[in-house]
Formats: structure tokens, sequence, C-alpha cells
């Protein structure tokens, strides 16, 4: 018998396309929007704000589908991470679509693609298999990972990423607010920018070959 509890592709299409008929303003209100890391800012680009934070990412060891995701899987190329849950009906299907058009717009370009890694904030129901299916259906390069709050605590707090859980009422239907930022993080482990919502991937695409751009 089927679980009802799993995400059905056709769910997911209706979500994303109600998502990308609703106003930039509205969905920047219904979720949280990530405060800028306590970091000075070194440029803002059209759809990016420049970090360039000199301090790697603190220490995290978070579960995937084929096992640990850690710092040292950041290592060596670019990656973007986006923090949500899989039951999210609006911002979360939108950021995974529009950093799959990303994808499609470097390569086009001939531009080499960044990790892309989805972050869950609401383990209790985004086991790493539920999360590598959800984020698979975008794309299959895209890795899922989840932690509880203790795992999470020292990696959101660096970033700046907020999030609350509405689940005092009821355990198995509740919503998540977070932050819909996406996090450019560098090779070597360091916030290089962040691209604030709503998420324009031309926009992005440009502004991501001039962050990666060798000096």
């Amino acid at each position: 018998m089927a679980d009802p509890a799993r995400p059905a592709i056709a769910q997911w299409l209706i979500a994303l396309g109600m998502a990308l008929m609703l106003s930039g303003a509205f969905l920047a209100w219904r979720h949280l929007r990530a405060p800028a890391p306590a970091l000075p800012p070194s440029g803002n680009l059209p759809s990016a704000t420049r970090i360039n934070d000199a301090t790697p990412l603190p220490t995290f060891a978070l579960h995937r589908a084929d096992g640990t995701l850690t710092n040292a899987d950041l290592l060596g190329h670019w990656t973007v991470l986006a923090f949500g849950y899989t039951f999210c009906p609006d911002i979360c299907p939108t950021t995974l679509a529009t950093l799959k058009d990303l994808k499609t717009w470097l390569e086009a370009n001939g531009t080499a693609v960044p990790q892309v890694v989805f972050v869950s904030v609401d383990p209790a129901r985004d086991t790493p298999e539920r999360l590598a299916e959800f984020v698979r259906f975008f794309d299959p390069g895209f890795v899922g990972a989840s932690g509880d709050d203790a795992a999470l605590a020292a990696l959101v707090k660096h970033l700046g990423v907020r999030y609350e859980r509405h689940d005092a009422q009821d355990k198995k239907l509740y919503v998540v607010d977070h932050s819909a930022v996406a996090y450019l993080i560098d090779p070597q482990g360091k916030l290089k920018a962040t691209f604030s919502w709503p998420h324009d991937p031309a926009a992005m695409a440009a502004d991501y070959a001039q962050l990666t751009a060798a000096p």
C-alpha cells in the first residue's frame, strides 16, 4: 500500500504552479526573511549581496540518504545552500525549480555548475530518504540533508537562517516558517554571497559567473 505521507509528483507540480502565481511581496511576508549575517557586505549585485566571509562555516554533520554531509563535502567546488522542508507548499518547490533553471543557464553558457544542497529544518518528517526523493524530482544531482536543532544550530547561526515550526497543536500537519535566502559557499567552505527572494535564474546566473570568476 502506498504511503499517503509521501509527496506525490502531481502535488509538487500543483504547489509549484500556485507558488509562481503568488506575488513576491506576499511570499516575503509569509516566510521569515533571514537577517544579514553578522558580516560586513562588500558590495551588491543585481540579485546577490557579496559577503566574502573570511571564516569557514562552523563544523557540522547532517544526515543524507547515502551517509553524512559535512564541511568536507563543500570543499573544492562552489555550493548553493537552501533551507526549508519537503511539505513546504510554495517557497521550497519554487526555489529548487529556480536552482534547476540556474543550472541550465550556467551549462548553456559553459559555466561550471555549483553543487546544490537543500537542508531541511523539519527533521521529524523529513527523513534522509524522503529528502533524497524530493530533491531528485527537481534534479538528480541535488543533495538533501537534515539534522535536529542541535546539529543545525551552529550552521544556521553563522548564516543567519531563521525558522519556526508551528507544531504545538498538530505534530503531523503543520507549517514551518523559514528563511528564503540561498547561500553561495566558495570552494574553501566560506560564505561568498547571498541570493535573496525572489530568485531570478537569469540574474543569478550572471551574478554567479561574476562571483566565481578568478580574481
